[in-house]
């Protein structure tokens, strides 16, 4: 009899060592709480290649991309050391409060921090994002790409 008394806690260990059923990448960030004037804008759906950082052009090696899928989630492709890296992402849209537009976009990165910038599009092919960080005004301006790079 001790013999299956000893066993039955041995099982329950393994049992809560084992990972669940369910989702463990679980992520689904959404806008904070009382964002009641947030939507989707379509003219940015789709992907956009990082084209200039502050009116420099982008190395090859520094180029990232933002897929925005049109309803909120999306993804950020961009190279780490050389790897080819992808994370998601989720974004919103609102009127600004000040800046450069009256657009603002704000995007949650699955891991990294969230921002929040300015945005317009000087055609349909061109994207400028811009914020202020501590180090000053930021302004990035991407081009239309149309698909996911890798």
């Amino acid at each position: 009899m001790k013999r299956h008394l000893l066993c039955i806690p041995l099982f329950a260990i393994l049992l809560l060592a084992l990972p669940s059923c369910g989702d463990i990448n679980y992520w689904d960030p959404e806008p904070p709480y009382g964002w009641d004037n947030t939507f989707y804008d379509q003219n940015l759906t789709g992907c956009w290649q990082l084209y200039q950082v502050n009116s420099d052009y982008v190395r090859g090696d520094q180029v990232n991309y933002m897929y925005f899928n049109g309803d909120g989630r999306g993804m950020y492709y961009y190279y780490d050391h050389g790897y080819q890296e992808t994370e998601r992402l989720a974004y919103w849209c609102q009127r600004a409060v000040g800046g450069a537009s009256s657009l603002q976009v704000n995007i949650d990165y699955e891991y990294g921090s969230p921002s929040t910038m300015n945005y317009w599009f000087s055609d349909n092919n061109t994207l400028w994002m811009q914020w202020r960080n501590n180090y000053g005004l930021q302004t990035y301006v991407y081009k239309y790409y149309g698909r996911s790079p890798w």
